[in-house]
């Protein structure tokens, strides 16, 4: 009851931000929360309040209903964000027995914005966010903290500390700054500190899924039937994940704080994204990268800041590509002409069609979404097969005919040449560990 109070205080925290944009160049805040569902959000219907904060920073501007990640892990996801390009244009991902980060020559959302002259830094926890994938570039102040062990990890408390003195420290106060903040927590494995470890989940849990369950090796031994699992540990699971959640947007809260206390809110753009979501035997299977179904792809995107409409619910079909046009736009640049997203602050084509990918051992699986139809094509198999996202949003349901038009813009997205040729990534020792702690070496 504690956590639940504590949160409750914080969510009243958010900046109050003012009605018009200041002559002076925005400040932008981009805020990446890793392996976030949409729907385990309270601005998206979730029935628990795991997110105050974030609730409160949707009050304040506009919270996108149908967003679409362009795949279902860190990597390939993070590298739309960053480039506008979805992952068959980028090509950031695995690729057999190799490791590929961002293409140097492809645009870079930091790069654009620190030749215009923005202060840029950087916060990020993931191996594949550090600067041996590419995610560096452009960014004066880069801080990738690539450990992935829980114990050695930087949680969301420490990156807002870091956060906040990187802000109270900047040489030039009155240069414009871009600040990417990433957190990992609700990343596996679930351990939530205290008071948030009890918001949901039973501490007398004697199961083998507690708080150090939840390598990638674990989770293989599940998805492939060689450790059971029932219901009360599926159940417990989201327990401890949705108190990662709160614990996340807790500390999300001081930052914002800082931003209004400060009085930098009043020029200051806040996007939150995520780069994919969470399995929880919606499809027989456990955390994500091995699927393209809505529990991983389905992901929030919330833009607030001065000039940006309250309270406002846009349902018009968005991406994770979009969120680099959006946010030069917003700054009064120009986006690079190859980029495929689109600024969502602008009209936007009303038949889109949005693509995800994703390279499994068996190949590529590729999905298209108009509107609330999504088509999943197997390249291997040549299979296609469809679900109607209005009326069965975590598609349990197959629908019994397969539109042939999408069914073509999925193949034609595929067929089409990628634009990004990374090299190998080759990493020194502590990436090696990470990877391997990771469970892809």
């Amino acid at each position: 009851m504690f956590g639940r109070k504590l949160i409750f205080v914080l969510s009243c925290t958010f900046i109050l931000f003012s009605c018009g944009i200041s002559e002076k160049k925005p400040n932008v805040l981009l805020v990446l929360i890793d392996t976030l569902r949409a729907d385990h959000l309270g601005c998206y219907g979730y029935h628990r309040d795991t997110s105050p904060v974030i609730d409160s920073l949707a009050s304040a501007g506009i919270t996108f209903r149908r967003v679409q990640a362009q795949n279902s892990w860190t990597l390939p996801a993070m590298s739309s964000i960053m480039t506008g390009l979805t992952h068959r244009m980028h090509q950031a991902g695995f690729w057999g027995k190799n490791m590929c980060g961002i293409d140097p020559s492809l645009p870079h959302l930091p790069q654009e914005l620190s030749e215009a002259g923005y202060e840029t830094g950087a916060f990020f926890n993931v191996v594949f966010m550090s600067e041996a994938f590419g995610f560096h570039r452009g960014f004066e102040h880069f801080d990738c903290n690539s450990s992935v062990g829980k114990t050695l990890s930087r949680d969301a408390a420490t990156t807002v500390d870091e956060a906040i003195a990187w802000l109270e420290n900047r040489d030039e106060p009155s240069q414009p700054f871009f600040l990417a903040v990433h957190f990992y927590d609700p990343h596996l494995t679930y351990d939530p500190p205290y008071p948030f470890n009890a918001l949901y989940a039973d501490t007398t849990y004697t199961g083998f899924f507690n708080n150090e369950w939840g390598g990638r090796n674990d989770v293989a031994d599940v998805n492939r039937g060689r450790v059971g699992i029932d219901s009360t540990d599926v159940e417990h699971l989201v327990n401890l994940y949705d108190g990662e959640i709160a614990f996340t947007d807790h500390s999300l809260g001081r930052l914002f704080d800082y931003l209004r206390s400060s009085g930098i809110s009043e020029n200051t753009l806040v996007v939150l994204a995520a780069d994919h979501g969470e399995e929880f035997f919606e499809h027989e299977g456990l955390s994500h990268g091995h699927t393209l179904y809505q529990e991983v792809l389905y992901v929030p995107l919330i833009i607030a800041g001065p000039g940006i409409p309250s309270g406002r619910q846009d349902t018009i079909l968005v991406g994770q590509i979009d969120v680099f046009p959006t946010i030069m736009a917003y700054c009064g640049l120009r986006a690079p002409d190859v980029i495929e997203g689109h600024n969502v602050l602008a009209e936007l084509p009303a038949d889109r069609e949005l693509p995800s990918s994703l390279i499994l051992s068996s190949g590529p699986r590729v999905t298209v979404r108009r509107h609330d139809r999504k088509v999943h094509w197997i390249q291997k198999s040549d299979a296609a097969f469809m679900f109607d996202l209005a009326s069965d949003p975590l598609e349990q349901e197959q629908l019994d005919y397969v539109d042939t038009t999408l069914v073509e813009a999925v193949k034609w997205h595929w067929s089409t040449p990628p634009i990004g040729h990374p090299d190998p990534v080759s990493l020194d020792e502590p990436g090696v560990r990470a990877l391997r702690d990771l469970g892809y070496l």
